[in-house]
Parts: C-alpha cells; sequence; structure tokens
C-alpha cells in the first residue's frame, strides 16, 4: 500500500510531433482547382426557373416544380449515399459533377414543357450526389486539427465562384441567349471532372457499411 501510495506516474509524452498549421491545412491543389471551376459554372438555380417559362411552364406551376426538385432530393439522398460508400467520395463527386453536366445541357436543348418536369427530376440527384462528397474530401485531405482552416479556404472559394457564375451565367443568358448560358455551365462541370477524375488515388473514402 505504502508502495502504491508513493509511486507516481511520469507523464506520458505525445508521439506525434506538432505540425505546421500552414502546412497541415494545405489541400490537395487539384481537389481546390475541380471545385473551383465546377463552382463557376454552378449559377443559381434561379436560372432554371426561367429557363422553365421559357418551355411554357405557368407561373402557378413554378413552385410545383420546384417541390418536385427539392423532393427528387431527398428520395435520392439515402441511394446516393450507398453510392458514394461503395464507388469512394472522389468517384460519387465525378459522377454528381457529369449528371449537371447532362442535366444543363439537357436544359439548354428542351423544348417542350414536359421537358422541364424530367429535368427537375433528374436534377434532384446532382446534390444528392455531391452536396456532402465535396466537404468529405476538403475534410478527408487534411488532419483534424486543420480541418476547420481548410473548410473555411473551401467556403471561401465556393462564395465568390457562386457570385461569379451568376454574373456571368446571366451576361450570358441576356448577351446571347439561355441555352449558351446553360451549355456553359455544362463545359465547365465537365471540366472540373476531367481534372478531379485522372487524381492518383481517393483523397478519401468511406468505409463500406
Amino acid at each position: 500500500m505504502i508502495l502504491l501510495l508513493t509511486v507516481r506516474e511520469s507523464p506520458r509524452e505525445t508521439t506525434s510531433a506538432p505540425q505546421d498549421p500552414a502546412v497541415a491545412a494545405r489541400v490537395p491543389p487539384r481537389l481546390l482547382a475541380a471545385i473551383a471551376l465546377f463552382t463557376l459554372g454552378n449559377s443559381t438555380d434561379a436560372l432554371l426557373i426561367l429557363r422553365a417559362q421559357t418551355l411554357g411552364i405557368a407561373t402557378a406551376q413554378l413552385p410545383l416544380l420546384w417541390a418536385l426538385l427539392h423532393l427528387a432530393r431527398s428520395l435520392l439522398s439515402w441511394p446516393a449515399g450507398r453510392v458514394a460508400d461503395r464507388l469512394g467520395r472522389r468517384r460519387t463527386l465525378v459522377a454528381g459533377w457529369l449528371w449537371y453536366a447532362a442535366c444543363y445541357a439537357g436544359f439548354a436543348l428542351a423544348r417542350a414543357p414536359w421537358h422541364a418536369w424530367a429535368l427537375f427530376a433528374a436534377y434532384g440527384l446532382v446534390a444528392a450526389l455531391t452536396e456532402g462528397a465535396e466537404r468529405a474530401l476538403i475534410a478527408d485531405a487534411v488532419p483534424p486539427e486543420a480541418r476547420g482552416r481548410a473548410l473555411g479556404l473551401y467556403n471561401l472559394i465556393t462564395g465568390a465562384g457562386l457570385l461569379t457564375a451568376s454574373i456571368v451565367a446571366g451576361y450570358v443568358w441576356d448577351r446571347f441567349s439561355p441555352a449558351s448560358a446553360l451549355l456553359l455551365g455544362a463545359a465547365l462541370a465537365v471540366a472540373a471532372s476531367a481534372v478531379l477524375a485522372p487524381a492518383s488515388r481517393p483523397t478519401g473514402r468511406a468505409p463500406a457499411v
């Protein structure tokens, strides 16, 4: 008992070396470049509502069209999560960007009101595939203690990109045509997929359930 009372346990030394915050917060340039490129073509969804009106959708039906988009997004979120578990986040994000490009090209080429209904339902899959994948890839690319700074950088890039994308898309819409603005978004999404797809390995992959 006396020995137990007198012997003191020395504090354990941490084996991990301190990290330079600037190095710890460094996100792979390819990932940042791909996200920035996609964001430049990811203009406000209000343009899709305007496109639906040009296809003959009545103003009274626009709230139903918007509700369809969110319903599709909710219903597809769980299956999209299962796909991400199997493919990995990087491949899922590339798939989501390519689907975005296909939807935007569809909006550009659409000619009938029913095309708008079908495309809004299909567009719900984009958010299901991409919303969580981008942030997860950024978070997995850096050590846990640097995730706040990395996500802050991500939000800065996407925020500035979304504002720029909406301004550019609005200009192209007015100066040229709605189809040109939508095809520009589709082209930038394909370019972003081409930048991210050949990465040497996935930045992070969710474990299979």
